[in-house]
Formats: structure tokens, C-alpha cells, sequence
């Protein structure tokens, strides 16, 4: 126990300090910090106690509220945010480099050198370095270090960056389905809640004829998709979707003004991109 208790104030300690180069002004070392911080809450995570290790529970490190939001904001300004778009990749030639599941330990396999086009293997290494970081971050809600509800500042980003980082937002997906599919389907209808808040607070109430509304619309297409199978064991998840949305859709607006309709209300249009899911008892 005495060993234990050691091991984890030098771990504890090893992980301040991670936490604290996340924000150093070289861009470098923050990646690296991210990438050991992901790795150590990843080996440190609940799965230590897997397989009959219950005496490890010491060792046990979960991310606090702090971290979490740091670890959330790192992702927004280093994968999402700078990320090259997929025209930008394909004009050299090349398709973005793959990381085939997000399992913990398994290494990125090495990119394919560059065709032809100037600047190529820069973009690529780049493009595979947020890859890298994306994993991490995904491969710790899979793995219930972080709750399922921090995979939203992924999902709600899957038609915008479809051709960056969609396969390991799809794998990723696909896991957190199969730990809970009713919180799954809360945390889809999150990514598009904060969509639409995001939305509303940029462009004000008159967004039906917006792009990004539009680009909200189909990422619930998108997500509809994913309940076009198993429609039974579905039918919980989706009704409790269609009622958390219709409250949020008809959310009074703050303040005064009694008697304006409700800001949030053309959600429903995108909430309508998910009734055809719906068994037909509950369309009723």
C-alpha cells in the first residue's frame, strides 16, 4: 500500500505538470503534453482494475473538472480549429492517413510519402499529427476515462471534418453506442444543441435560411443514419431524444418579452431529421 500511495502522488504530480505545458507558447511541447497526458489517464483509467486487479485502486486517476475543459479547448484549437480542409489535402494528390480504431497501445501507422505536389508532405504530416491527438482524446471517452457527454466537442464536428478525422469519429461513434446507447443518443442531441446555441448567439434569431443551419440539418442526417438499424432497441433512445428536443425547441427566451416565440424553436426542423426512426405507435 505504502508502494501504491507513492506511485500515485509521483503520477498525480507527473500529470500537473503535463496539464501545465498545455498552455506553453511552443506548439510542440503542447501536443506532447497532450499526448502523455491521454496516454496516462488511458493507462491509469478505470480499466486498471479490469481482470481481477481491484488491489490497484489506489493507482486509479480520473481527470477533474479542470482538466477535462482544458483537454476539450486543446482539441477545439489544434484539431478543429487549424485543421487543413479535404480539398486542401486532395489537391496533392493524397487521401487523408488512416488510423484504423482507436484501441489503447495501438501505434499510428506511418504515413505514405507524398506523390508529387509542393508542400505535400508537410500538409500530411500535420493532418496525421491531428489524427493522432483526436484518437487520444476519443480513445479516453471509449475507455470511460472521460464521461460519454465530452465525446459532443467531437460529434458535433463529424460533417465538417467528415474528410479529415470521419473514420475515427465513426469508430468512435460506433464504441460509445455500445456502452449506453440512451446516453449515446443524448450526447448526438447535444452536439446539435450546442450547434444551434452556438448559432443563435453568432447570427441572432433568423437562421432557418443560414448555412450553418443547413450544415446543422445534415449532420443530423448524418446522425439518423445511425439508428437506421435494430429499430426495437433503438425505440427508447430515439423517444427520449424526440422529447429532450421538443423541451429544448420550445425553451422560453430569457429575460422580458412575454409572448415572442421560443429562439430555439427551428430546432425542430433539425429534430425532424430523426422521425423517420421513429416506430410508427410513436409517430402517432
Amino acid at each position: 500500500q505504502e508502494q501504491l500511495r507513492s506511485l500515485k502522488t509521483r503520477v498525480s504530480s507527473f500529470c500537473l505538470l503535463c496539464q501545465s505545458c498545455l498552455s506553453d507558447v511552443d506548439a510542440g511541447v503542447r501536443e506532447q503534453a497532450f499526448v502523455v497526458l491521454s496516454d496516462l489517464l488511458l493507462v491509469f483509467g478505470p480499466q486498471l482494475l479490469r481482470d481481477g486487479r481491484e488491489a490497484l485502486a489506489p493507482l486509479v486517476l480520473l481527470p477533474d473538472a479542470g482538466l477535462q475543459s482544458q483537454l476539450a479547448a486543446f482539441l477545439m484549437d489544434h484539431v478543429f480549429h487549424h485543421a487543413c480542409s479535404h480539398e486542401e489535402l486532395s489537391a496533392t494528390g493524397m487521401s487523408p492517413p488512416r488510423v484504423p480504431g482507436v484501441s489503447p497501445g495501438m501505434p499510428v501507422p506511418p504515413l505514405s510519402p507524398p506523390v508529387s505536389a509542393e508542400n505535400s508532405e508537410s500538409h500530411i504530416e500535420e493532418l496525421h499529427q491531428r489524427r493522432v491527438l483526436l484518437a487520444g482524446f476519443c480513445k479516453l471517452i471509449i475507455y470511460n476515462v472521460l464521461e460519454l457527454s465530452a465525446a459532443s466537442d467531437v460529434f458535433k464536428h463529424y460533417a465538417k471534418f467528415h474528410g479529415d478525422y470521419g473514420d475515427i469519429i465513426k469508430e468512435t461513434l460506433n464504441c460509445t453506442r455500445q456502452i449506453d446507447r440512451q446516453e449515446w443518443a443524448r450526447t448526438l442531441l447535444l452536439s446539435l444543441q450546442q450547434l444551434m446555441t452556438e448559432l443563435l448567439l453568432q447570427q441572432g434569431p433568423e437562421i432557418r435560411a443560414a448555412e450553418a443551419f443547413l450544415e446543422i440539418r445534415d449532420l443530423a442526417r448524418r446522425f439518423s443514419l445511425l439508428f437506421s438499424l435494430h429499430q426495437l432497441r433503438n425505440r427508447p433512445a430515439l423517444l427520449s431524444m424526440h422529447r429532450e428536443g421538443i423541451r429544448f425547441a420550445f425553451q422560453e427566451p430569457p429575460g422580458p418579452g412575454p409572448g415572442l416565440p421560443p429562439l430555439n424553436l427551428p430546432f425542430l426542423e433539425v429534430l425532424s431529421e430523426f422521425s423517420p426512426r421513429l416506430l410508427r405507435p410513436d409517430k402517432a
